[in-house]
């Protein structure tokens, strides 16, 4: 029996716009619908004459959207897929009326699909250090914010970071745990990192091509296919992104080796390559590099466990965390 995948769907986006003559710009209220516990998990409204609807599929089975919705809870999908487009077909003939059709209904097509991989950080990692990892892969990233007790907004970089690829995909990397105390889950459990993909136009053009309707999308093989992209993209991302940002920072911990002051080689090297450290396992193989270049043993195992004794603040268990992440795809 193969092992259980741990990534899911989370939201689900929804436009139309609306051409029928006189309904250009028009506005109806917002209209939101709940699960059994009377928790929203989606909602549609349309807004100068655009009509957008969202459905978040963890909450229409659980309490928070902690979990994403994996394949195996697909099992619910029939009943929220025949609740939601009911939803959605009064709310288009209530505020249509006579101008209503079902190919209008169909014209609702989803715009940005949110895919999702949350896992508890192995041993010493913290949800801050994988956060770090993924800031210091890409060349331009935005840290989250959040309004302080004085009103003001303040980054919170160790609390979530985002990146994209223009008409692809958002990248979101956060502590979930953080963000579920925020709004008052205080059960939920500690050391919760998420990694999250929302998918954008150009890539859902090639995962669903002019299948991109409410019914087509609220579907067990379209949120397979979902599934597969994040898989995809995640494994696109460790290679050209991580490894390389990796392979990096061990070569500058090892050329700062070379050129500092003759046994003061690695105190000085930990000071001046400190960010480059975003796991113990880089300084270990940036030692063995040095010991062999200068065809010297390799202690690069005590030389970690030496420092480790001492607390000196490295992320441990980063790239551990990360493994877990993509041996459970």
């Amino acid at each position: 029996m193969g092992k259980k995948k741990l990534q899911g769907a989370d939201g689900i986006n929804f436009q139309l716009q609306l051409t029928i003559k006189g309904l250009e710009q028009a506005s109806f209220d917002r209209k939101p619908l709940k699960n059994q516990s009377g928790e929203e998990y989606a909602w549609i409204e349309c807004l100068g004459g655009k009509v957008s609807a969202y459905v978040n599929l963890p909450s229409a089975i659980r309490p928070n959207n902690v979990q994403p919705f994996q394949l195996s809870d697909c099992i619910h999908l029939d009943m929220i897929s025949q609740t939601v487009v009911e939803y959605v077909r009064e709310y288009l003939k209530d505020n249509l009326q006579e101008h209503y059709s079902e190919n209008i209904l169909k014209l609702l097509t989803v715009s940005k699909m949110e895919c999702n991989l949350t896992i508890k950080c192995i041993g010493k990692c913290k949800p801050k250090d994988v956060i770090r990892l993924f800031e210091k892969s890409f060349t331009k990233t935005t840290a989250y914010k959040e309004v302080g007790p004085d009103g003001k907004t303040y980054k919170k970089p160790e609390t979530g970071i985002t990146t994209s690829k223009a008409h692809e995909w958002v990248l979101k990397v956060y502590d979930k745990t953080h963000d579920q105390r925020r709004l008052g889950n205080l059960k939920v459990e500690p050391n919760l990192v998420r990694v999250e993909l929302v998918f954008l136009e150009r890539m859902l053009d090639r995962m669903f091509a002019n299948k991109k309707s409410l019914e087509d999308i609220l579907t067990r093989k379209a949120i397979k296919t979902l599934i597969e992209q994040y898989q995809a993209t995640f494994e696109d991302i460790c290679e050209k992104n991580i490894k390389p940002m990796l392979d990096s920072c061990v070569q500058e911990v090892f050329e700062s080796f070379t050129y500092s002051t003759p046994r003061k080689e690695i105190s000085e090297t930990l000071i001046r390559c400190k960010e480059c450290v975003v796991d113990t396992e880089v300084l270990r193989r940036a030692l063995k590099k040095w010991y062999a270049h200068k065809h010297m043993a390799d202690n690069s195992k005590q030389v970690v466990a030496f420092y480790r004794d001492r607390n000196v603040g490295f992320p441990e268990d980063v790239l551990r965390t990360l493994k877990l992440m993509h041996n459970s795809l």
